[in-house]
């Protein structure tokens, strides 16, 4: 393990362990979700500016493998991508760390080695421009569609991936709690880094941030309320017993500024999940390290109500539009959904003979694609999201121990990467 281990999808540490009713109406999905400046395609590490591993694209109920690409190092998070036909993928390997591949072969198109290998603990963002903004462990980049390095900027801290702002400037939280609000096309500081714990930080190793725990005071990615301003997060502060999920008010314009709005000390153990938006903005979805998963609401930060899964999950959950939760992998726990029945959660479904060794990802049509334990190995299966119902499997070859992030591209392809370095790409069959 090299010094500096940057768990983006905490699976490393909770997989590695255990491998060796009726529904109410959905909320509307407000426009300004399809008006920011992100790209056409799962532009960023969760898919949008929610975190929902939610894909808008009407998913496939049965797959074909198309092609497969093996990596020097591991891949920690999911692949993004892009209407132009492209896949980007950090790596922590020899060589590039940055690599951008076609979709319909899985070649490589470029890649930089202007990031290090502290890159990984990212997924490359996307802007409808087809510029890429990723940052490693000494500065944030912008590189253009065919790779070029547009611009950097130094920061302190190692960030687990970025989002976009109301006003489409580029906004992160390094892993010492340093907030970044930068101008999207010069990278300049819109306003000055916000310390949430004032002063140099106690350590520069990240291995805590596969676990969300004291030593990582922000170990995830924050969600953004495009129509707002605001931004959520979970943190650890110094000294405090557990971690919390908190609020901060994002203003742009003449006058920037962040101001804190709330805290909710909910997460006992830290959190290994990055909080997820709701289609409507008026409800957010956190789990901690006991078990446990939370609906917050996003005005007060009361919390609405809790659910035990039974188990630590090792990433994010995927949220469906009409409040479907999908919560990921984490020892021997098996796949599941849970379902938001407005004042409880309601447990729809549970797949014991299931175990899940991965981030699960939910697309339009009522589908979701899960990597799940099988002999000597794993294999990806597609559910029915209303009944947990297996409708195709298809198997990851080799050792592939669990999968980090599964997304879906503009055509359908589902891109499986594994802890392992391997990243997979299935077509719709």
């Amino acid at each position: 393990m090299p010094a500096k281990h940057v768990g983006g999808a905490a699976l490393a540490v909770l997989l590695l362990a255990s491998v060796a009713a009726s529904s109410p109406p959905a909320p509307p999905l407000r426009m300004d979700r399809l008006a920011s400046v992100y790209g056409a395609g799962w532009s960023t590490a969760h898919a949008d500016a929610g975190n929902t591993d939610y894909s808008p694209v009407v998913g496939a109920r049965n797959l074909t493998p198309a092609w497969q690409r093996g990596f020097s190092g591991s891949i920690y998070l999911g692949a993004t991508n892009d209407a132009a036909g492209r896949v980007y993928v950090t790596t922590n390997g020899t060589g590039c760390h940055l690599h951008a591949l076609d979709t319909a072969t899985g070649k490589t198109a470029w890649c930089s080695g202007e990031v290090d290998r502290e890159a990984i603990a990212s997924s490359a963002l996307l802007d409808r421009d087809g510029r890429i903004y990723l940052a490693d462990g000494k500065a944030m980049h912008s590189f253009d569609a065919d790779g070029n390095l547009r611009w950097e900027t130094p920061i302190v801290g190692t960030p687990l991936s970025a989002q976009f702002t109301p006003a489409g400037n580029l906004v992160f939280i390094t892993h010492i709690g340093r907030v970044y609000v930068l101008d999207r096309e010069t990278g300049e500081p819109v306003l000055p880094p916000v310390e949430l714990i004032p002063g140099a930080p106690d350590t520069d190793d990240t291995r805590a941030c596969m676990r969300g725990t004291a030593e990582c005071p922000s170990s995830n990615t924050l969600a953004v309320d495009l129509a707002t301003g605001r931004i959520f997060f979970t943190f650890w502060d110094k000294g405090a017993p557990a971690a919390d999920i908190r609020a901060m008010q994002l203003t742009e314009g003449d006058d920037p500024s962040i101001r804190p709005l709330w805290r909710n000390e909910s997460l006992p153990g830290g959190s290994a999940t990055s909080p997820d938006l709701s289609a409507d903005g008026s409800r957010l979805y956190v789990g901690d390290n006991e078990g446990g998963i939370h609906a917050l609401d996003t005005a007060t930060g009361d919390t609405i109500w809790s659910h035990d899964t039974g188990y630590a999950a090792g990433g994010s959950s995927s949220l469906s539009p009409d409040g479907l939760i999908m919560p990921a992998g984490g020892g021997d726990g098996a796949l599941m959904a849970i379902r938001d029945a407005g004042d409880r959660a309601e447990r729809v479904w549970t797949k014991e003979g299931l175990v899940n060794r991965g981030i699960p990802v939910q697309a339009a049509g009522g589908v979701a694609y899960a990597t799940v334990s099988a002999a000597l190995g794993n294999d990806l299966v597609v559910v029915d999201t209303a009944t947990g119902a297996e409708l195709d499997r298809e198997r990851l070859p080799g050792a592939t121990l669990f999968s980090v992030g599964t997304t879906v591209a503009p055509d359908g392809t589902v891109l499986v990467p594994t802890i392992t370095g391997e990243l997979f790409a299935f077509r719709p069959g």
